[in-house]
């Protein structure tokens, strides 16, 4: 799944997407677990509080930072009035190079909605392409 998450996030970068979704197109959370066949694959912006932070131990990444290790990954639940949904950050290709989501920061992410096809329920998760701090 790491996998398909750094090609996606590379391919949504590369072919500037992610810019394009601004924050006058953000999206409850519920309206994304609600349709996510609608969603699947689609730079969506939500905002929410970050809850439940995992760090990511440092990995290879095989396309990402030229097979180097990827630092700073995480993932975490971002809730929003409506409702809750794991969020999944790619990390950097250097150490100590992003400030990571700290619990409870209100957060807006812009990022590729997927349904893991090895998930009966087919849940979505958003891959995070940016993510801005809107806690002071």
């Amino acid at each position: 799944m790491r996998h398909f998450l750094n090609n996606v996030l590379c391919l949504s970068i590369s072919l500037g997407l992610i810019p394009a979704a601004l924050a006058g197109d953000r999206l409850s959370v519920s309206k994304i677990l609600e349709h996510p066949s609608e969603y699947q694959a689609k730079v969506v912006t939500v905002e929410g509080t970050a809850k439940d932070i995992s760090p990511i131990p440092i990995h290879r990444g095989v396309n990402r930072c030229g097979g180097s290790p990827v630092y700073d990954a995480q993932t975490f639940r971002l809730q929003d009035e409506s409702g809750t949904i794991q969020i999944g950050s790619a990390g950097t290709c250097r150490p100590n190079a992003m400030k990571p989501v700290l619990d409870n920061e209100r957060l807006r992410i812009r990022g590729v909605v997927v349904a893991d096809e090895n998930d009966p329920k087919g849940i979505p998760v958003i891959y995070a392409g940016a993510i801005d701090r809107l806690t002071p």
